[in-house]
């Protein structure tokens, strides 16, 4: 099969590779439909995240069972499904309570970072635990935001969870990329009376009019300065950062108000982060970070994309053929003709 592959940082080719295989009687064959890129796999294109030569990258993936084990009954050949990012077991303590970051069996849990688990920029994905972690699409709910609800429409909803929103706060999201605008839309499920996006990119923060109640450039003033302006000197209530920098965690502390919330989803990689205790202790912040259980959410936000209060097919901008996936990449990359998500076609 085909399958896009990781070489080497800013090195990743389509390639014939083995044929996906059943990893045993519980787990399924998806034939890919449609794949995407994520802001994450770009911790690994540019080498920011150790992995081996050959991996088959992607975590973001829907499509049709091809074959099952012999001992999976509630998923059969022909369904139309969505393959979760993040993945478990289905049996350990962790996983019976919906909690797939914290299985106890797979050591791989996510797609396409490791060859223990090959990911969804191929022509076929074999996915663990079936019958757990395989999700039927519902018919009233397109491709586009179908491939989104993988990964990032629940990380953006993760995010707001975790922010402790209440009716009336102010609210700044930090990154306007992908997973921050489906951060947007979800802070709004909550009702914040100021819902106030962030960012650098021209492109982005235009997309980002149609959630926000005020749009800040980064580039171009000092946004603390505007968020205490917005906020009556507060500042924010509620503060969620998806970029993964160590400047916009920087920013964070300075735009959370005393007593107020900050939700980590922008993946940051480095164990040598300068955490400002110091501002954290004498704000009395709380800070959550963590890995979204996306499974656990799909079927509020099955309903709520069914009911048109969330909006993730538009994200997706730009179309390539598998074949081009490195040219996918480097567009992506660069951020360049408003490119927000990458739809791969096998």
């Amino acid at each position: 099969m085909r399958a896009v592959v990781w070489h080497g940082a800013s090195d990743v080719r389509v390639e014939r590779v083995a044929d996906a295989a059943l990893f045993d009687d519980r787990s399924a064959l998806v034939r890919v439909e449609a794949s995407s890129i994520c802001g994450s796999d770009l911790h690994l294109y540019h080498g920011l995240v150790p992995v081996i030569p050959g991996t088959i990258l992607g975590h973001e993936g829907i499509g049709t069972v091809e074959e099952v084990g012999g001992a999976v009954r509630r998923v059969r050949p022909g369904q139309r499904v969505l393959v979760p990012a993040v993945v478990g077991c289905g049996e350990c303590s962790s996983c019976r309570e919906s909690y797939v970051v914290g299985c106890e069996q797979l050591v791989a849990k996510v797609f396409g970072v490791s060859p223990l688990l090959p990911g969804a920029q191929a022509e076929m994905v074999a996915v663990p635990a079936a019958e757990f972690n395989l999700r039927p699409i519902p018919a009233e709910v397109s491709d586009e935001d179908a491939l989104l609800l993988t990964d990032i429409g629940p990380t953006g909803f993760y995010a707001a969870r975790n922010a402790d929103i209440r009716p009336g706060d102010s609210v700044v999201v930090v990154g306007c990329g992908p997973v921050g605008l489906c951060a947007l839309q979800s802070a709004a499920l909550f009702s914040p009376a100021q819902l106030i996006a962030v960012d650098r990119v021209r492109d982005r923060l235009e997309a980002a009019r149609r959630f926000a109640t005020h749009v800040l450039d980064a580039s171009a003033l000092d946004v603390a300065a505007a968020v205490r302006e917005v906020t009556a000197g507060r500042g924010a209530d509620a503060v969620i950062e998806a970029v993964g920098s160590t400047e916009t965690m920087r920013l964070c502390f300075e735009l959370v108000r005393i007593g107020g919330t900050i939700s980590v989803v922008g993946v940051l990689i480095r164990d040598d982060f300068p955490f400002p205790m110091g501002t954290a202790l004498l704000k009395d912040v709380t800070v959550r970070v963590g890995l979204v259980n996306v499974g656990h959410f799909l079927p509020r936000l099955f309903g709520l994309v069914r009911a048109g209060r969330l909006s993730l097919a538009p994200l997706v901008t730009h179309r390539f053929a598998l074949e081009e996936a490195p040219q996918a990449y480097r567009l992506f990359d660069t951020r360049a003709d408003g490119c927000l998500k990458v739809w791969l076609h096998p």
